[in-house]
C-alpha cells in the first residue's frame, strides 16, 4: 500500500518537472510555424513577380517606344518609293533623322533586352513559373521580333537591303512543302516590290509582337517608368550615334545584311541555305525544351545553346572580316 503510494508520488512529480518543458515545446514550434510562413511569404513574391524581372519590362518599354516612332514616320515613307522616303527624312523634315533614329534604336533596344531577358530567366531558372503553352508563346517572341526587325531593314530600299530580301525569299523558298508559297507570302512575288514587306514589318510581326509580349507580362500596355527608360536610352543612341542611309550602289566587295544576322550570313558564306532557318529552329526548340527536362538535360540544353551562341559570334566576326577583305 506504501509502495504504490510511493509510486504514484513518483509519477506526479514526474508529471509536474515535465510541466515547465511545455511552454518551450510552444515556443519551439511558434517559431517553426513563423519560419514556414515566412518562407511561404517569400515564396509567394517571388511568384507574383513572374519570371519577367526588370528586364521584360524594359522590354515591352522599348516595343512602345519602337511602334510610337514608326507610327509617327507611316505618313512620310512609301514602299513604291523607299530610298527617296528615307533621303527626304534624313534631310527635308526638321528632326526627321532623330525619329528615323529613334524607331531604329528603339527596336534594336527590344532585340537586344529581349535576348538578355531570356539570358536572365535561364540563370535564374524561373520559367517553370510559366505554363507550358505560356512558356513556349515567350520563347517564339525571339523569332518574330527578328522578323520584324529584318522587315525593316528590307525596307530601306538600298542595294544592302535588296540583297537582304533576295536572301530572305531563297532561304524561306528552301522549306519544305509551303517554301515557295510562305515566300510569296512573306516577301511578295515582284521585285523590288515592297508592298508585303511593309504590311508585315508595320502589321503582322508587330501586332504579334506586341501580343505576345503583353500576354506574357499580363497587361496590355507597359508601364510609364519603362517607357520613359526606354525613350531616354533611345533619345540617347539617337544623338550620339547617327544612323546611315546605306548605300545606294552594289559596288561593295561584301554586301552586309542588318548586324544581328550576321552570324547566318557568315555560316551562308560555306553552308547551304537551308542552315538560315535551321539553325534558328534548332536554337528555338533547344530553348522551348529547357522547361520540360530535368536537371541533366536542361545542361545539356544550356550548353547546346551557349555553343550556338558562341558559334554564331564565331561566324559573325568570319563575315566581318571577310568584308574588309
Amino acid at each position: 500500500m506504501g509502495g504504490a503510494v510511493l509510486s504514484e508520488s513518483g509519477a506526479a512529480l514526474t508529471d509536474g518537472a515535465a510541466a515547465p518543458n511545455e511552454p518551450v515545446a510552444t515556443l519551439t514550434g511558434s517559431a517553426a510555424a513563423w519560419t514556414e510562413s515566412a518562407t511561404a511569404r517569400t515564396e509567394s513574391a517571388t511568384a507574383s513577380r513572374g519570371p519577367s524581372g526588370s528586364l521584360g519590362r524594359l522590354a515591352f518599354g522599348f516595343l512602345a517606344v519602337s511602334v510610337l516612332s514608326g507610327v509617327a514616320l507611316v505618313p512620310f515613307y512609301s514602299p513604291a518609293r523607299p530610298a527617296e522616303s528615307l533621303e527626304a527624312l534624313q534631310g527635308g523634315l526638321p528632326w526627321g533623322f532623330v525619329l528615323r533614329a529613334l524607331h531604329a534604336y528603339s527596336s534594336f533596344g527590344l532585340l537586344v533586352v529581349t535576348a538578355g531577358h531570356l539570358a536572365q530567366v535561364l540563370i535564374a531558372r524561373t520559367e517553370r513559373q510559366l505554363t507550358p503553352s505560356s512558356w513556349w508563346r515567350s520563347v517564339l517572341l525571339l523569332p518574330v521580333t527578328v522578323a520584324a526587325l529584318l522587315g525593316g531593314f528590307a525596307l530601306r530600299g538600298d542595294a544592302e537591303a535588296g540583297a537582304a530580301l533576295a536572301v530572305w525569299r531563297g532561304v524561306v523558298g528552301t522549306l519544305p512543302v509551303l517554301g515557295s508559297e510562305l515566300a510569296r507570302l512573306l516577301v511578295g512575288t515582284i521585285p523590288n516590290d515592297l508592298g508585303a514587306v511593309t504590311l508585315h514589318h508595320a502589321g503582322t510581326f508587330t501586332l504579334l509582337v506586341w501580343l505576345l509580349t503583353s500576354e506574357h507580362g499580363k497587361r496590355l500596355v507597359p508601364d510609364s517608368r519603362s517607357v520613359v527608360l526606354a525613350g531616354l536610352v533611345s533619345v540617347a543612341l539617337a544623338g550620339a550615334i547617327p544612323l546611315p542611309l546605306g548605300s545606294s550602289s552594289g559596288t561593295a566587295r561584301v554586301l552586309l545584311g542588318p548586324w544581328y544576322l550576321l552570324g547566318l550570313q557568315g555560316a551562308l558564306v560555306d553552308l547551304p541555305a537551308a542552315v538560315a532557318w535551321l539553325a534558328p529552329l534548332l536554337f528555338v526548340v533547344a530553348l522551348g525544351l529547357v522547361r520540360h527536362t530535368g536537371e541533366r538535360w536542361r545542361r545539356f540544353l544550356v550548353a547546346l545553346l551557349g555553343a550556338w551562341v558562341v558559334a554564331y559570334a564565331g561566324f559573325t566576326v568570319r563575315i566581318l572580316l571577310i568584308s574588309r577583305g
